[in-house]
This record gives structure tokens, C-alpha cells and sequence, in this order.
């Protein structure tokens, strides 16, 4: 919202941002297509030119070769040593300070080249799990020189290749992921029961009879070749371990499981999504397959390891590569697209296509037509995606990147992203005949330097990442979260809070961001003592936070408790350098006792302001009354999506006595206020157009009626000559003016005389609080624009502000009829079209309520005697939210301004008085802690 002296508009009345693009978040949803094109220069959205990664190009620091194709790769960077698998059957050991080759493990089948597809690590970096094509995993002590192979895994059922393993140290149990489409699991921890000795070598995958490839042949003669009767002296010292019969999920997918990792719950370092399933489960496994499916099982382990599926979400293409970063998976698909999932919400986020139509685009498709290049591994750095794959090699993309501009109103509905192209030279160290990069592994170094390292055809890189691409925003994100109380406290919290760019208009460049800042905010109040928390998806859109904190002060009576929802929102309006901003707006600046920041204002401080309110009181056990946090992010835009999540989760919030927010600003800096009313809106465009194109005024004025003329001459009947909205039956349900307001009007008119707050008389009050109004905001016209032309089509946008008890859909149905009976009477041969694009109900609050008495008492006590007694005040704008929350819930909104007339919120340098974010959070505390008592007390 935007704050004037005597005059407050609210970001929430505003349309829909038309030139917003729409990603494909969904509540959940498949993928939805996306054009990838390029383009080598950054384009621009708002006042931010793309974030794009520098121009420092990753440092090619060492390559290797081999006879093979290296498969997989894993580094061990506290080892500072390199592990390779091949096609061949072998594990190569680089030493990552000299790059020379450390030592070559190779596998027990020698003969048979069974390749190592795939290896994992133990946390610690003392185990190393090897498998592949021959169905055994091999574990090797990384701790010893000689890297020994202490155990071999494997199962009595036939699993074909191994495709995937994850290592949970925390439960001692590998996981792996089969060619038959099974996940298994053995316990490996040293309580386990399997043992050894008990197992047969006949049984080994590589040894036993199969009755079809070792059944007799024509001749009658065994087809068991002549080497798997071989002595296996070889295997004497190693344990052999069988995965239990029922350790096994059969079918976990309809394909090969090409991906798997697994996370421990209750690790301080796993990403925020496992909050979701701590309370039940100890690990949670990501795994993904052929059939294109993610999905999330939580693990139990009392008194058996056992999987349960949690979530499955579905992609259009087999998942071949997979990396999780924070609480988004990101997965390579075969159709050449990497799609981006949030695991919290369980929507799909982001969705980048390589290719049109499952058809190669660009230079790709020149060199191998007819072909999709499939995305064999994925690595994240600095807002940067590397992306590896089976034809055009390994390429880096910028993570955070734009809409492509739209040439036609098709384009424009299509989510465009905007990649740039880079480092070309990844190719060249391959051969050229075949650019394929099969693996991927990324590292950091003891001192701070990242790097990656890239396999493939017969060729091992690695590559200096440290400086390629740009992370801005996570260097100002906060890393720890408080869980004091104290107002410090709440400016150590207000100050990561405002460095998110939650800006909600341009979700391309800032989702991440946004969904960073919900994250935030969900951990913060778990820490603060929130007994419930969620967050909500909102489809197309940033999630509702929502939290519950429950009464626990001792008078609360065993009754029903009362309940409260406090709203507010976390997305911000657009702000940048260019606006003259005396300091950086994502980094909160303390000065002559106020907070400079985006945001600070609204709504980000009253927000705090209201929760740490409520966390004191937790704390002491005062809390009265029970307190529902729904904090949206899509404020700014209208609330994309809001009712919808709402309504679909009424039961967890559950039900409402009261609505609470602070989104409204003091009519000056210096008198505390109380808002008790909101005009509703109406916004609609009406275009006129002939079905002549754009002519000239020389050679056809005067001949037929001109789209223009038909819209000025519709504009002109909407108002009469008094000034008054002419549509019928407007004004009938328009409420009376009573005295008691009159007298309130009155009083302000005195107050705004003395600090000389302008358009602040009765008249002028009536007339932009509680009177409908009509305004015609823009005319647009097709065409050169020129004095000589006749546009084909003339446009328009109005707005009509309605007051409460008139009802917003009988105003629509008045406006859209009273505009067509006058075009109609206008007997003209163009065409009439309305659009009404967006919309508001009215809010009038009742003051004399238990909670208005209750704010006003505190208010006065907190702000004391030398400070004026609060107004009761109405504003002339909208927000959509209010009426909403009441109607759904039947309970009455409540509105206590924070923030002074001059906080310049959606301006440049938007601020926040210390003293009034303190005030709010005292004026609150007292507020909720004698709510609940006083519920019963009618007035």
C-alpha cells in the first residue's frame, strides 16, 4: 500500500500484474511446456535488469583420460581424493593435490567388465558403496591405503542392474535403487544380525544357476560358462551380506530408479522440507525413476527399517539426474527438460525445456536431428545449474532468468525462460564425436574454493567454479534464527526478514526468493513456539505461511477458547537503485530512530510486530486466547489465489472469533489510529472496436461512426451532471449518515485544522471514505498514434469504489447493464467489450466491539498521556482479504494501523518508526493476553 498525507491506498486493491508470468506452480500439477529460448543480453523486468551470472568463466584446472568412459563420480573433499567408476569395471582414485592417479581398485569380475554405475559415500568419508551391472554393491574402507573391499552386498532375487545407492549414516542402511524397479535396503550398522558366514557363494547374482541364460541347451550341455567355477579364493576375506527378503519395496516405480537420496531428519543440516515428516519418520529417501515420478518415503527404523510412500509427484519424462538444494529438487529428464519442484508445498516450481515438442531446438538439432538430449547430471553453484547430457555436452545456465519478450499475445501466454549460453569450452575436452557427459560431482576445498568435476567418453575434468555465476541474495539471507524474545531479538529477526526480495510482480526472478522468505518465516515460528505450522500452496503462486500458537495462560477456561487470526503478508512491491533509495532497500538501516528497508512497513514489521507479541506471551504463559498466523505472499499482485487456498484449508485453521491485521498507516505522524472501514472496487476495461482496421481521417472521416467517439460518448453517460455515478438503482443500498459519525468527522476535521492535514474537512471525509466514486483512469486508441489516423479500437479503464452494504455483485451486474443499454441506444455499428478484471468487496468493522474498546484502552495506555487519545478512522482504498476473511469465517475484522503517514511505503526509502513497531508488539501483548478473558463481556 501506498501512504499519503491523509490518504492511504492498499497494495491488495491492485489488479492482477497483466504482464506477470505465470510459471507453472500448481498446487499439483504436471509440467506444464516451457519455450526455452536464449538470448545474449539480459532482459529487463521492472526496474531490475536480470541477475545473470559474471563473466568470469569456470577455470579448467586439470583433465584426465582413460580407455573408458568414466560413469560416475564421487569426490571426497576432506580426503581430498577423487573416485571414479568405469565402464570397465574399475574405480579410479585421483589425489586431488597432486591430480596424479592415486590407485585403481578393481572389481572381483574382472573378466566379465562389469560396469560401476553409480557410488555413495558414508558421511564421515570412511566408507565408499560401489555397484553396478553385475547386481552387487561393494563397500570399500577409505580410511586404509590400499582401500580394501570389506563387504558385497547382494540379494537372492534377480534386481538386474544397480542403478542408485544412498547411504543414511544415522541408520547404518544403504539403500538401492534396481533395474526391477525395487528399492532394497540392508543394515549395515554394527548391531546388525547379518552375517557371513551363513552365506553360500552359489547363491552370488554372478554364480547362480538361472534357469533360462544356464538352462541346457539343444544339445543337452550346460551353458554355465567355464569361469564362474573358478575357485573364489578372492572373496575370503570379504563379508558377504544378502539384503533380507522383506527389505524390499517391490515396483517402487514403474521403471529403472535411476536417482535416490536420503536425509535424516533431526539433522541441524537438512533442508526444510523433512520438517513436514519429523514427527513420524527418522529419514526421509527422495527417490526417482524411468517412470518419471518423484517420490518421498519416509523411513522408520523401530523395530525394522520399513518405507512408507509419502509423496509422488509426477513429471512427462524418465528422471535421469537429480540434485536437492534447500527445499527444491531438481531433476534432468530425457526429454532434455530440468524441472524444479518445491518439496515443501509439493508443486512443481519451474520448468526449463531444451527442447520444443520433445524436438531439439537450436544448434543441437542441426547436429543431431530427430534426437531429445538427455540430461545425465545436475549440479547447482550460485544461482548457476550445470547441466550435463548424452549430445550437447555440459553446459551452465543461469538459474534466475527472465521472460523472453512476447511478439504475440500466443507468446505471451507461454512461459517463456530466458537462458544464457556459456562456456563452450566445456566440449572441446571431450571428444568430439562424442560430447556425451555422463557424471558430474561438486566439491569444496578446506579453503572455501568450489569446484566440479565432469566425466564422460574416455575423458575426467576438473573445473574452478568459485567465481562462476553471482549468489547475492544468500549473502544477506540470515543464517541462524533467533528463538529470544527481547526487541532485539525482533530486530535481529526484522533484519533477514526484509534482505528476502519476496517481490511478488515478477515471480521469475524472485521465486526463489520468495519461497526462501516463507521458509524463514515457517522456521522462526516453530522456534517461537508455534504448536501448528504449515505452508499452504497457492496455485500460480507464493504459499501461505500458516502457524497456531495456543492459549496456555492459566484463567483459560477448559470452555471453548477464543481464536484469533492475525493476517498479514510477506511480499513486497519492486524496488531498486534507480529509484534514489538512500540506502540498499534489502538491507535494514537503523537512522535518526526509524528502519530504512523494503517492506519494513509493509507489511514485514507490523508482522513481527504481532508475532513476537504472541511468542512473549507463550513464553510467560499469558497467552488468553489462541492465535492463527496466516501470512500470505501475494498481496501485491490481488491475492492470487488466496480465497482458493483458504477455502480448501478452513479445517486446519479451524474456527474464528476474531480478524485481526495491521496493513494501514496513522493519518499523520503523530496520533495513533484505529481503521474500521474499507471502500469496495471494481475494476473493468471496455474496449470498443470497428471492424474496419485503422483508416485515415482525410479519406474516411464522417463516413461511419468511430470506435473512438462511441467510447468518449460511453464515458461521458456513466456520471450525471451533479456529479453523481449515473447507473440505475446505484445509490439504494448506500447507508445512512448517522450522527455519532458525524461527530467522529467532526473531531478529525478539528485535529487535521491544527496539524494542517489537507482534504481532512467533513465533506472531504464523507467524500472519500464513505461515498461511492467513479474514475476513469486511461484511454488507449490502436494505431500509429498519430493526429491523422481513426483507431480501429478504442479502450478504456475505469474503477468504481463502492461503500459497505452495497453488494459487489449486483454493482456488476448494474454497471455491465447500464453500459450496454447506453451503447445500445448509441445505434452504432462497433462493438462493445467488458472486461472486469478485478474485484473487492467493501469493509465496514463495528468500533464498538470488544476488540476495538479493548485496542483502544491499550493504545491509550501504552502510548500515554502526552500523546493524543486514537481516532477512529475509514480509508478510501480496498483490501480484497478483509471481507473475505469474514464472510468465511463469520467473525468480525479488526485494524490496527502501525506505521505513520510518512512511511513511504512502495516509495523510495519505505520506513518504519522504531518506536511504532515497539508500540504495536506492547499494544498487542496486552491486547492478546486479556482477549480471552474478556470474550464473554457483552458490550
Amino acid at each position: 500500500m501506498v501512504s499519503f498525507s491523509g490518504a492511504n491506498l492498499h497494495a491488495g486493491e491492485n489488479p492482477p500484474v497483466l504482464g506477470r508470468v505465470q510459471l507453472p506452480i500448481n498446487v499439483r500439477s504436471n509440467p506444464v511446456s516451457v519455450n526455452g529460448s536464449r538470448s545474449s543480453t539480459p532482459a529487463t523486468v521492472g526496474n531490475y535488469q536480470a541477475e545473470t551470472s559474471e563473466t568470469v568463466e569456470p577455470r579448467l584446472i586439470h583433465k584426465w583420460s582413460h580407455t573408458h568412459s568414466i560413469l560416475c563420480v564421487l569426490p571426497y573433499a576432506k580426503q581430498e581424493l577423487l573416485f571414479c567408476g568405469t565402464q570397465d569395471a574399475k574405480i579410479l582414485v585421483f589425489d586431488l593435490q597432486t591430480y596424479g592417479l592415486k590407485t585403481v581398485i578393481s572389481t572381483e569380475r574382472q573378466d566379465d567388465a562389469a560396469s560401476v554405475l553409480c557410488m555413495a559415500m558414508a558421511e564421515n568419508e570412511q566408507l565408499l558403496f560401489a555397484a553396478g551391472s553385475d547386481s552387487l554393491v561393494r563397500v570399500y574402507d577409505v580410511t586404509k591405503s590400499e582401500f580394501p573391499c570389506t563387504h558385497v552386498i547382494y540379494s537372492s532375487v534377480d534386481i538386474g542392474d544397480v542403478f542408485s545407492l544412498a547411504y543414511s549414516s544415522s541408520l547404518g542402511t544403504l539403500f538401492l535403487g534396481a533395474q526391477n524397479a525395487s528399492i532394497l535396503w540392508c543394515d549395515l550398522s554394527p548391531n546388525s544380525a547379518s552375517s557371513g558366514s551363513e552365506i553360500k557363494y552359489e547363491r552370488l547374482p554372478h554364480v547362480r544357476y538361472d534357469r533360462f541364460f544356464d538352462s541346457k541347451g539343444p544339445g543337452g550341455s550346460s551353458n554355465i560358462p567355464p569361469q564362474t567355477k573358478k575357485s573364489h579364493s578372492c572373496l575370503d576375506s570379504v563379508r558377504l551380506v544378502e539384503t533380507k527378503s522383506d527389505d524390499i519395496v517391490r515396483f517402487a516405480h514403474n521403471g529403472f530408479i535411476y536417482v535416490m537420496e536420503v536425509f535424516d531428519c533431526h539433522s541441524p543440516t537438512a533442508p526444510h522440507f523433512v520438517n513436514n515428516y519429523a514427527s513420524t519418520y527418522q529419514s526421509v529417501l527422495i527417490s526417482g525413476g524411468g517412470d518419471g515420478s518423484i517420490k518421498v518415503w519416509g523411513v522408520t527404523c523401530s523395530p525394522r527399517i520399513t518405507l512408507t510412500e509419502l509423496q509422488t509427484l509426477e513429471n512427462t519424462a524418465s528422471i535421469l539426474a537429480m540434485t536437492i538444494h534447500e527445499s527444491y529438487v531438481y531433476v534432468g529428464l530425457s526429454n532434455s527438460c530440468v524441472n524444479v519442484w518445491d518439496l515443501v508445498t509439493n508443486q512443481l516450481v519451474r520448468s526449463f525445456h531444451f527442447c520444443q515438442n520433445n524436438e531439439p531446438t537450436g544448434d543441437f538439432q542441426e547436429q543431431y536431428p530427430g534426437q531429445c538430449d538427455e540430461i545425465l547430471s545436475l549440479q547447482l553453484h550460485n544461482n548457476c545449474i550445470f547441466k550435463a547430457s548424452t549430445k550437447s555436452g555440459l553446459v551452465k545456465f543461469t538459474l534466475r532468468s527472465n521472460p523472453a519478450p512476447a511478439n504475440s499475445a500466443k507468446d505471451a501466454s507461454k512461459d517463456s525462460i530466458v537462458m544464457s549460453l556459456e562456456d563452450e569450452l566445456y566440449n572441446s575436452a571431450f571428444n568430439t564425436s562424442s560430447a556425451s557427459v555422463l557424471a558430474m560431482g561438486k566439491f569444496s576445498s578446506p579453503s572455501g574454493s568450489s569446484f566440479l568435476v565432469s566425466a564422460g567418453h574416455k575423458g575426467l575434468c576438473l573445473w574452478d567454479i568459485t567465481n562462476a555465476g553471482s549468489n547475492p541474495e544468500n549473502k544477506s539471507r540470515p543464517t541462524k534464527y533467533t528463538h529470544g524474545y527481547t526487541n532485539s531479538d525482533l530486530l535481529t529477526s526484522l533484519e533477514g526478514f526484509t534482505s528476502f526480495k519476496t517481490i511478488s510482480q515478477n515471480p521469475t526472478l524472485y521465486l526463489e526468493d520468495s519461497r526462501a522468505c516463507a521458509q524463514f518465516l515457517s522456521k522462526l515460528l516453530v522456534n517461537l513456539g508455534a504448536s501448528e505450522n504449515k505452508l499452504i500452496p497457492v496455485a500460480d503462486g507464493n504459499p501461505i505461511v500458516y502457524a497456531c500458537f495456543r492459549a496456555n495462560a492459566p484463567s483459560v477456561s477448559t470452555d471453548k477458547v477464543p481464536r484469533v487470526l492475525w493476517y498479514a503478508h510477506y511480499d513486497v512491491v519492486d524496488a531498486s537503485s534507480s529509484d534514489d533509495w538512500s540506502t540498499d532497500p534489502f538491507t535494514l538501516t537503523a537512522k535518526d530512530g526509524n528502519l530504512f528497508a523494503r517492506g519494513v512497513s509493509d507489511n514485514k514489521g507490523p508482522a513481527l510486530a504481532a508475532i513476537y507479541a504472541v511468542a512473549e506471551l507463550i513464553q510467560t504463559k499469558q497467552l488468553t486466547c489462541d492465535i492463527v498466523f496466516v501470512l500470505e505472499g501475494e498481496e501485491e499482485t490481488g491475492s492470487v489465489g488466496f480465497q482458493e487456498a483458504i477455502t480448501e484449508n478452513k479445517s486446519i485453521i479451524g474456527d474464528v472469533d476474531w480478524i485481526m491485521l495491521s496493513n494501514s498507516y496513522w493519518m499523520d505522524d503523530e496520533i495513533p489510529c484505529l481503521n474500521y472501514g474499507l471502500r469496495g472496487l471494481i475494476n473493468a476495461s471496455l474496449s470498443v472496436s470497428s471492424s474496419k482496421p485503422d483508416r485515415h481521417s482525410g479519406v474516411d472521416g464522417g463516413v461511419s461512426r468511430e470506435p473512438t467517439m462511441d467510447l468518449v460518448q460511453l464515458l461521458g453517460q456513466l456520471r450525471g451532471p451533479q456529479n453523481k455515478i449515473n447507473i440505475d438503482n446505484f445509490y439504494d443500498d448506500c447507508l445512512p449518515l448517522m450522527e455519532s459519525e458525524i461527530r467522529t468527522y467532526e473531531r478529525i476535521e478539528r485535529i487535521a485544522a491544527e496539524k494542517d492535514i489537507p482534504n481532512s474537512d467533513v465533506p472531504s471525509l464523507i467524500a472519500k471514505w464513505r461515498e461511492p466514486s467513479l474514475t476513469i483512469h486511461k484511454i488507449e486508441v490502436s494505431g500509429p498514434n498519430n493526429n491523422t489516423v481513426i483507431p480501429q479500437t478504442a479502450k478504456a479503464s475505469i474503477s468504481l469504489r463502492i461503500v459497505p452494504n452495497q453488494n459487489l455483485e449486483t454493482i456488476k451486474k448494474q454497471l455491465v447493464s447500464s453500459l450496454e443499454t447506453a451503447f445500445k441506444n448509441l445505434e452504432t455499428e462497433n462493438k462493445l467489450k467488458i472486461d472486469i478484471f478485478h474485484e473487492a468487496e467493501p469493509w465496514l468493522g463495528d468500533p464498538t466491539n470488544v476488540a476495538y474498546k479493548l485496542l483502544y484502552n491499550k493504545i491509550k495506555e501504552n502510548w500515554g498521556p502526552t500523546v493524543p487519545d486514537p481516532l477512529f478512522i475509514r480509508e478510501g482504498g480496498s483490501i480484497p482479504s478483509i471481507r473475505f476473511l469474514e464472510k468465511s469465517f463469520s467473525a468480525p475484522a479488526v485494524q490496527v494501523p502501525c506505521g505513520q503517514a510518512s512511511d513511504n511505503a512502495h516509495l523510495k526509502n519505505e520506513k518504519l518508526r522504531i518506536l511504532n513497531l515497539y508500540k504495536l508488539r506492547a499494544i498487542l501483548f496486552d491486547t492478546f493476553k486479556e482477549l480471552g478473558d474478556s470474550h464473554s463481556i457483552s458490550i
